[in-house]
């Protein structure tokens, strides 16, 4: 399902030692402090968006079901149950879905699973009523492979997706290479237009209803609400 071309290099699996140590270094920095912090507010909006969309599913008896792919560690999974949904974790490995599962209880996070998300998910077609995803698409450098995942995520999900992707800013993509240059690294980021974006999230039939730069015109990352529809946001030029 995946291409060779333009794929970022493979990285080992992570192991139980490895799930503990990325978790203590990942956000130490104070650099990475403060874009988690402005993740977390981003995400707050984001989510009170879901809810203003589906009044009724947010009421109900029922918390909304969602999907995290993938969890990582569980970084956000305090955040997600605190919005009043229930959670399933997944993620490439299956170390980071342990980790993450054992953050809440069972109740508010009822299960997970390792799953390849550019070879398909684990679960019935609209398991979940939404999907989110945090930091993942800049991983997927081959157009086919962020259309298969938009495709997965459609086809779970009854309703929308949270999710972030890298949009091409000039300034962020020339730090990057400078401290490439700097710092030789595997890790390499992929940014797209805004418009490749909403080209392949809507051939999996979606709109981008709402979207949040994390910096605006200095961090490439943007956080995103799709939801189903046919109207092309970016070229209607999206209001944050």
């Amino acid at each position: 399902m995946s291409s060779s071309k333009n794929k970022a290099p493979s990285q080992k699996p992570f192991d139980r030692i490895g799930v503990a140590d990325y978790e203590r270094r990942r956000y130490r920095g104070l650099d990475q402090r403060l874009v988690d912090r402005r993740e977390r507010l981003l995400l707050r909006r984001a989510f009170a968006r879901l809810r203003s969309l589906d009044p009724e599913a947010w009421a109900g008896p029922n918390s909304p079901l969602i999907l995290d792919a993938p969890c990582g560690y569980g970084r956000f999974t305090d955040l997600i149950v605190s919005e009043g949904a229930r959670l399933v974790s997944s993620d490439l490995a299956r170390p980071m879905v342990e980790r993450a599962l054992e953050i809440r209880d069972s109740v508010h996070h009822p299960g997970g699973a390792a799953a390849d998300l550019r070879g398909g998910l684990p679960f019935k077609p609209a398991a979940f009523d939404y999907v989110f995803s945090m930091r993942l698409f800049h991983h997927l450098h081959a157009s086919e492979d962020r259309r298969a995942v938009l495709a997965e995520f459609a086809r779970v999900a009854s309703g929308g997706v949270v999710m972030s992707f890298y949009r091409f800013r000039g300034l962020h993509a020339l730090q990057r290479r400078l401290r490439r240059l700097l710092k030789p690294s595997h890790r390499d980021i992929k940014m797209v237009p805004g418009e490749t974006f909403e080209r392949e999230a809507a051939d999996a039939g979606f709109v981008v209803d709402k979207v949040y730069p994390l910096f605006r015109g200095i961090h490439a990352q943007h956080i995103v609400v799709l939801r189903r529809g046919q109207v092309l946001a970016f070229n209607k030029k999206a209001k944050c």
